[in-house]
């Protein structure tokens, strides 16, 4: 073959590759402007979604760039927890031990109205990097918050720690998944050392706190997490629950399911 021939063919096979490598493309209104850059599309735009959830557009530039942690947006902001974020979630991000008190107390308030799911005990509300999580954990996970019980001069002291500069309804879901293992610890504390059922409740309690809150991107993400430990325990505790609506009715769930030691489950 002629090798201006297999030049050719060569520059013909690779073009027909780019498509592939580019995001997907839908066709653009006359009137529409990239979510990210604000400049007029031309005729084609890859679509996005938004903190909100709600599909945005993006021209072909602004849709190869790094995206935010936490929706589909360009990423603008490092947070100190080393998350990057678009301008939209970075808005209003919890870095602020205060800040960080005032929403939990009101996570809490909102668990035990819609739920019934209250513990009496005080809690001590921290906010801290992702290293230290990590480290309080497995050192594994990239951890969003951590729940910490403890006994100190034979007194229990509980401590929730979420990692600093979440989007507020990103840190109100964290928040509801920490309150569900205090509850837990205190009404079913045999069942915490079962990793897929400890963390597949609060997964679910989490996705009942977001779905009242009417926060679909949290939804969402608890839904599509594929993990057997978080999105398989999710999965197993949703299924158990069927119609039970409160904090007493999961506890009569899980005790037939998990009955104390040496009762039956009533089968």
């Amino acid at each position: 073959m002629p090798k201006r021939v297999f030049t050719f063919f060569l520059i013909a096979a690779v073009l027909s590759l780019v498509p592939a490598l580019l995001p997907a493309q839908e066709k653009a209104s006359s009137t529409a402007k990239c979510a990210h850059c604000g400049k007029a599309l031309t005729e084609y735009y890859a679509p996005a979604k938004n903190a909100a959830g709600k599909e945005v557009p993006l021209c072909t530039k602004c849709s190869m760039l790094p995206r935010c942690d936490y929706c589909q947006l360009p990423s603008e902001v490092k947070t100190d927890g080393g998350d990057s974020l678009c301008r939209d979630c970075a808005k209003d991000c919890i870095k602020d031990k205060a800040e960080a008190e005032k929403v939990m107390k009101d996570v809490r308030q909102v668990l035990n109205t819609k739920f019934k799911m209250t513990t009496k005990h005080k809690i001590i509300y921290e906010i801290g990097n992702r290293k230290d999580l990590n480290l309080e954990a497995d050192g594994e996970h990239n951890e969003l918050g951590w729940f910490d019980p403890k006994t100190i001069r034979n007194k229990p002291q509980y401590t929730i720690r979420i990692l600093t500069g979440l989007p507020r309804d990103v840190f109100r879901s964290v928040g509801a998944h920490e309150l569900a293992h205090d509850w837990m610890n205190e009404e079913l504390p045999h069942l915490m050392d079962k990793p897929e059922i400890r963390e597949g409740f609060a997964e679910f309690v989490a996705w009942s706190f977001s779905k009242a809150e009417g926060n679909k991107r949290m939804m969402d993400y608890t839904e599509r997490r594929t993990d057997d430990v978080y999105g398989g325990g999710f999965r197993k505790v949703s299924a158990m629950m069927g119609d039970a609506k409160t904090a007493s009715e999961w506890k009569n769930v899980l005790l037939k399911e998990f009955p104390l030691k040496g009762k039956k489950s009533g089968k």
